[in-house]
Parts: C-alpha cells; structure tokens; sequence
C-alpha cells in the first residue's frame, strides 16, 4: 500500500464505529488486568506520549509526522475507551499498570539512532498491544467489552502497516531525536 491508501485506510477506519459498552458488570480482577493496556509500561498512554515526542522530535519527515499524529489521535481513543470499561467495571482510571505501578515518563524511548530504528520500535509496540488485547479478549467475560477490543485490534493493525511502509520508505535516513 502506499501512502494514500494509507491514509485513505486510517480515515475509513475512523468512520467505522467502536461498539457500544453494554450489560457491564462489575469485575474488579478483569479490571486489574486491563491497566495494563490503559497505562501500563506499554500501554496505551505510553503509546501516545511517545508518538508525540516523535512528531516534536523528527519535524524533517513531513510523512512521518503527518501519520504520527493521526495515530496518535487514534491512540487516545483507546486510552478513552479503556478508561470508559475501567469506570464500567468499577474502577478509577488511574494511570498505573496491572501491578499497581504509576506510570512514569521513563516508560517513553526518546533515542534512536535512526529513523528506521524508531519505526521498527514502534512496529513492535503495536504488535505487542495486538497480542496484549488477544489476551485481554480471552479473559474477559463481557461480549461488548470483546467486541470493543477487537474493534481496537483494527486499529493497531492498520498502524502496523504503516509503520511497516514507513520503515520501507526511510530505511537509512537519520533520526533527531
């Protein structure tokens, strides 16, 4: 796919709608687990404030932080709908992991030595926020709160592919930050 059809893809995916949260019930021990995804070390709010210091950080790539910031407004959706099944389920929407850990700034990567490096550290990222959603979808018990999952499973995939163009694209070139 090429740039277009990229962009073309993460507006449609846009259009498409996250599933309504219905029939929630508490459960504290499902909860537990998805602050992990909410703010863990990589989490959905890591993934955000990382790839806003990439797109302050790396200003030459005018492609790169054009897509940056659009994935980024799409992560923030994800931090939203996960705060909103944390409430659902009985718990605050603290920044913290699964483990009882506040989140903290050293969880964002700010070196690397290329740009390549940078998008295939984001490419894993997302690939290891797909297999943690996976998980998550195997644990819970909810069918909307699956659905709504899944829903962000599209999402992260689609940035993988962009990544994975990008990377093609700027194999070699330098990285400011």
């Amino acid at each position: 796919m090429n740039n277009q059809e990229l962009s073309f893809l993460l507006k449609e995916l846009g259009r498409i709608p996250y599933p309504k949260l219905e029939n929630i019930e508490q459960d504290y021990a499902f909860g537990r687990l998805l602050y992990e995804a909410y703010a863990g070390g990589k989490s959905e709010l890591t993934t955000i404030l990382s790839y806003v210091f990439e797109y302050l950080t790396n200003g030459d790539y005018d492609e790169v932080v054009t897509f940056l910031k659009m994935i980024s407004k799409q992560e923030m959706k994800h931090l939203e709908l996960l705060g909103e099944i944390l409430v659902c389920l009985g718990l605050e929407p603290y920044f913290m992991s699964t483990y009882g850990n506040k989140w903290c700034s050293d969880n964002v990567k700010s070196t690397f030595s290329s740009l390549e490096e940078m998008l295939k550290f984001n490419i894993e990222m997302e690939k290891g926020a797909i297999a943690g959603y996976k998980n998550l979808i195997e644990a819970c018990g909810n069918e909307s709160i699956k659905a709504v999952l899944r829903r962000i499973i599209m999402d992260e995939e689609s940035h993988v592919q962009i990544f994975e163009m990008l990377k093609g694209k700027y194999a070699d070139y330098g990285c400011k930050n």
